[in-house]
């Protein structure tokens, strides 16, 4: 620009000196309908200079009134990004650190930019979950957007209504190419739902996909049983495989039922084996009143050769309580209860506590 100024001015500089150099003073005449401007050529190019400066001066004002507003527009606009910036940020260490109180102050009222908009939804539902605000945290889920709602759907199936990403979590784990975690999610949505026939079919995919571990499957077998009333039938349908991974589930369903009869034989078979051991004295802490005579004496024949086995004195105290044995399963629990164990245990310590007058012992266990 300022090249094309610095040749204009010399041309108009060169056009007012050539008619002195060559003699001729010369003029300039200009005529536009009725109007007619005339005078030198010497007048005429210092008119154009001014004329000529006189827009340059604008141009840098304008350029410059221009450059003053972008620059406190940007600083705003950045000002503004810093503090959704920090919004999120906040958030997210607050969820890290399980602060939900906190992670609701810096997100509820505050913006965020839009790509973490959905973020922002989701840890506000989770925080409402938290809170056990599950219409907060539906309504929270509801705004985020439909390519996104997938990723939400352990919060949807935490909030108890997962009838919004049932649809297209079964279309993916139909999928030959589907994931573990839409398999598994899958599974969560078919057990909320209470649909056990469905999952009856299903289970046989979660398996050869292994999208569960032993513990998760545990949890899903736990609640299929005990949404049944034929246990045995239920069970004895399963494949060898599934059984294997039923067992514990169907174990503690059974005795919780209190059909410690009809599964003696296995619980006997499982304390002949030491690494069974801890998973009898689980299976047992459900059981509810019944009767399995040969189990506790074998339990106490057990206990004369290993008398400070943890989990033999826990099965066998949780046992006299499933026999109305309250006085015997308060003295093995004054042995077998430690600060570790106590929370596991506290619904049959306190039964056999209260049940032998020891109400003291029984309120104790609260402290």
């Amino acid at each position: 620009m300022i090249r094309l100024i610095l040749l204009i001015l010399a041309i108009a500089v060169l056009l007012a000196l050539s008619p002195m150099l060559i003699g001729e003073v010369g003029y300039v005449l200009i005529s536009f309908n009725q109007t007619t401007i005339e005078g030198s050529i010497v007048a005429f190019c210092a008119t154009f200079l001014v004329v000529a400066l006189g827009l340059y001066l604008t141009y840098k004002l304008i350029r410059y009134v221009w450059s003053l507003y972008s620059n406190t527009r940007h600083r705003f606009f950045a000002r503004s990004e810093e503090r959704k910036q920090a919004a999120i940020e906040q958030g997210i260490w607050s969820l890290v650190n399980g602060d939900y109180d906190q992670l609701e102050l810096a997100l509820a009222n505050n913006r965020v930019t839009d790509s973490w908009q959905d973020l922002r939804h989701a840890m506000l539902a989770k925080a409402a979950l938290h809170n056990n605000d599950s219409s907060k945290a539906i309504e929270q889920l509801d705004n985020i957007s439909p390519d996104n709602q997938l990723k939400a759907a352990k919060l949807w199936l935490a909030s108890g209504d997962s009838s919004t990403v049932t649809g297209e979590l079964k279309a993916l784990a139909e999928a030959k190419k589907a994931s573990a975690l839409e398999l598994k999610l899958y599974a969560e949505v078919l057990v909320q739902q209470k649909k056990w026939s469905a999952l009856e079919q299903f289970m046989p995919r979660l398996l050869s996909k292994k999208a569960l571990t032993d513990s998760q499957w545990n949890v899903l077998f736990a609640a299929y049983f005990n949404a049944q009333t034929e246990l045995t039938e239920k069970y004895q349908s399963l494949s060898k495989h599934l059984k294997a991974k039923a067992d514990s589930a169907y174990l503690a369903a059974m005795a919780k039922s209190g059909r410690l009869s009809e599964i003696e034989l296995i619980l006997l078979k499982m304390l002949k084996k030491p690494d069974d051991q801890h998973q009898l004295a689980q299976i047992l802490k459900v059981s509810a009143p019944g009767d399995a005579l040969k189990l506790q004496a074998n339990l106490q024949d057990a206990l004369k050769k290993q008398p400070d086995n943890q989990d033999l004195l826990l099965a066998l105290a949780c046992l006299a309580n499933a026999h109305g044995e309250y006085d015997l399963a308060a003295r093995v629990f004054d042995k077998a209860l430690t600060p570790s164990n106590k929370r596991e245990y506290l619904a049959q310590a306190q039964l056999s506590y209260s049940k032998s007058a020891q109400p003291q012992k029984a309120l104790d266990l609260y402290l």
